[in-house]
């Protein structure tokens, strides 16, 4: 035993000295080189008394509220006050009476009381060698308390994972009370085919570490891996419609009667985007599902379901055999395990001529379709704690990663991948990058979706996806007002959704430009129809082609904030909603999440700083024609100031002079942009990165957990667009390669 002293600063500033009988196994000097008030930075030294080693864990528990948001030669977790900092790729080694050392910053609550931890663990070991603090520079005159004057306390570091904030009741199992019918004996539970197909579905890893050099400095994070949502959710109309043309080659909407419609599951909309990661299928929405799967197998079978596989020429077995390796991988979006190709083999069973063939092949597809592994888009993944109990042949991220944590299977994340960007089934090339590992490093994310952008599928879903953002989709589906006027045919409301996704996939997808100029640009995507429509003059359109169309300045010059489509959705009869307008530009464009109704008459509306942004749009009309007077004929006012820019309450201004001058200088700010990503983040993962969905009434918040990884994402999906010349592609490329796609935990839904 050898006998070394521990030192401590009290609140007084007066070095205090305690001698107690120590074992030797490491040093540790913790100083504190700056401190205000708020937050700190500070250095730790670690000296190894003991054996050499070729890694190492240094383990403690803060004494009151630091939380770290940013550490260097090393990487971390925290749980509370319990942290966990492991060694960098390059310090690992650590030889006996060798000195290593890493830094980090805290916040913490102002006027929290800086207390040297107690006690410190290397490698689960108590480091209980000579420990000494020392006091640098700091900012205020908050000094080390003495709160732990005592001996070293024998007590361990707790290493428990952040709690999650509650169990999302989406993730139950797809059973017989979720989905009853005959067809639950080919699936009694989605997480049971999860465990049952792990063997041929590899995990994807990470290879990013919060240590690299290379890795951006982001406000938001603090080195920690960052999870998504573990979510259960059915499809969409949308995803269903394009699935089953991408798979049997069937379109809903024109090879079968409108009837068929009727028979979706009604979407859930969250906060303007159709999601249903809150909406399960029961008896009635099964049966409704069995009776479409039926009409399509029906077409199908016309062509011989040739756009699924062809078994021209085969036995009964054979077909079932090519049914259930290649067929059922693209319906299931992952390989069948032993008991789906079981079942599903016997309904060939007996099937010798080529009638009977078919028939058993237009069985087995009705089926699938009508399955859980079919109807429901799964992001569970495989649990952290089963993969390191050997459960399962997976790798796990260089960085530490949660015991709570689940990690995607690759078959898992090209299904998020190509819903989210094309808002279809994964491709063939998709699916065999899934099954030989291909999806493991951010670079060959990316290069996936770099692809998948290009497709024409993508073109049609960020379209839908425009329309959603800015609501415009009244236009499309006619439920405007304005559109009651006569201007408003049939042709010029299918031209007006129309020059919204054009321009912009335009900038976005084909990034033509920077994402400023969706909101400010002198040019359009029109065809002759709109020409005639917005009175343009000497501007030349070819016939009824959509084309770049450059507009002479007595024309509006606002972008996608002045086009027809996004006035017209926000007018009545005769003109544009000043309240209306008001939401859409806080909401759609700032995300200041401030719903609700007027109830305010327009004179005291006018003058209300909350609504007057709205006003800016008294110089277009419902069609976003430039006016001189209103319809009553009074000259138009539309100067103003938009009171809050960051938040609604935050007393910031913002002058316009109408539409045009509003659009302009809303493209420059940066929580527009923030705010795109918001809702692209959104439109993804189906949760906003603050509430679920703040439309709705009481809306709850997220865990600080889930705030604190989302704030992280959106960083990283800012620094990819600002850091690529504002393009909102390479925001887009990096969305799919972002740790909260890979890696998931049971969150608040």
């Amino acid at each position: 035993m050898n006998l070394k002293n521990l030192s401590l600063l009290s609140a007084a500033g007066m070095l205090m000295t305690y001698t107690i009988n120590v074992q030797a196994q490491c040093e540790v000097k913790y100083s504190i080189n700056s401190n205000w008030g708020t937050g700190a930075t500070l250095s730790v030294d670690i000296t190894n008394l003991g054996s050499p080693k070729t890694t190492w864990e240094l383990a403690w528990n803060f004494s009151n509220a630091e939380k770290i948001s940013q550490l260097w030669n090393g990487t971390y977790t925290q749980a509370g006050q319990a942290v966990r900092v492991k060694n960098a790729g390059w310090n690992g080694n650590l030889n006996t009476n060798q000195t290593t050392n890493f830094g980090f910053n805290i916040s913490m609550p102002s006027g929290t009381s800086l207390v040297k931890p107690a006690e410190f663990s290397l490698d689960g070991v108590k480091c209980v060698g000579k420990t000494s603090s020392s006091i640098s520079s700091s900012k205020s005159s908050t000094s080390v308390a003495s709160s732990s004057r005592t001996s070293v306390s024998s007590s361990s570091t707790s290493t428990s994972a952040l709690p999650s904030s509650r169990s999302s009741s989406s993730l139950s199992s797809i059973s017989s009370s979720k989905s009853s019918s005959s067809l639950s004996s080919i699936s009694s539970s989605s997480k049971s085919a999860v465990s049952s197909s792990r063997s041929s579905s590899s995990i994807s890893s990470s290879s990013y570490s919060s240590s690299s050099s290379s890795t951006p400095v982001l406000a938001n994070c603090s080195g920690n891996l960052t999870y998504g949502p573990r979510l259960l959710r059915v499809l969409t109309r949308d995803e269903y419609i394009n699935s089953v043309r991408d798979l049997l080659g069937v379109n809903l909407l024109t090879d079968l009667p409108a009837s068929n419609l009727d028979l979706f599951l009604a979407n859930s909309n969250i906060n303007g985007f159709d999601n249903n990661t809150q909406e399960s299928i029961n008896k009635f929405t099964l049966a409704n599902f069995g009776k479409l799967a039926n009409n399509i197998a029906t077409k199908a079978a016309t062509t011989n379901f040739n756009a699924l596989l062809n078994c021209t020429g085969l036995t009964g077995e054979q077909c079932a055999a090519k049914f259930t390796t290649e067929s059922l991988t693209r319906i299931f979006r992952r390989p069948a395990n032993a008991q789906e190709i079981e079942l599903y083999t016997a309904l060939f069973a007996g099937a010798s001529s080529s009638e009977q063939i078919s028939a058993a092949l237009g069985v087995a597809v009705r089926t699938a379709l009508s399955s859980p592994q079919f109807l429901y888009r799964q992001e569970t993944g495989v649990a952290v704690s089963a993969i390191r109990a050997g459960n399962t042949a997976a790798s796990l991220p260089a960085q530490a990663i949660d015991n709570d944590a689940y990690v995607l299977t690759s078959y898992e994340l090209a299904s998020f991948l190509a819903f989210t960007f094309t808002g279809s089934t994964p491709d063939a090339e998709l699916l065999e990058a899934a099954k030989n590992g291909a999806l493991a490093s951010d670079t060959q994310l990316e290069a996936q979706v770099d692809r998948l952008l290009n497709k024409t599928s993508a073109r049609a879903h960020f379209g839908k996806f425009a329309e959603h953002w800015l609501g415009t989709e009244k236009v499309s589906n006619k439920t405007a007002p304005a559109l009651s006027g006569q201007a408003f045919t049939d042709a010029v409301d299918k031209s007006l959704s129309i020059e919204v996704s054009e321009v912009f996939n335009h900038v976005v997808l084909d990034g033509a430009a920077p994402f400023s100029t969706l909101f400010a640009s002198n040019y359009s995507i029109i065809n002759e129809t709109l020409f005639n429509f917005y009175n343009l003059g000497s501007v030349y359109v070819n016939n009824d082609k959509f084309v770049k169309t450059n507009y002479p300045t007595h024309i509006r010059q606002g972008g996608l904030l002045t086009s027809g489509a996004f006035l017209a959705s926000k007018s009545d009869y005769q003109q544009p909603v000043p309240q209306d307008l008001a939401l859409a530009i806080r909401n759609r464009v700032l995300c200041q999440d401030a719903y609700g109704p007027a109830t305010l008459d327009a004179g005291p509306i006018r003058n209300n700083p909350f609504w007057q942004v709205g006003f800016a749009y008294q110089n277009l009309n419902s069609g976003s024609y430039r006016i001189s007077v209103d319809a009553s004929g009074n000259p138009v006012n539309s100067v103003g100031v938009l009171t809050g820019v960051a938040s609604a309450t935050d007393g910031n201004t913002l002058a316009f002079s109408n539409a045009e001058d509003l659009a302009q200088k809303l493209s420059t700010l940066d929580t527009s942009r923030y705010c795109f990503i918001e809702h692209n983040f959104r439109a993804a993962f189906g949760t906003g990165t603050k509430t679920f969905d703040p439309t709705k009434p009481g809306a709850v918040s997220l865990s600080t957990a889930e705030q604190t990884d989302y704030a992280c994402e959106k960083d990283r999906l800012d620094y990819a667009m600002t850091s690529n010349s504002m393009s909102a592609r390479a925001m887009l490329k990096r969305l799919g390669s972002l740790q909260a796609a890979r890696y998931r935990k049971d969150r608040s839904q």
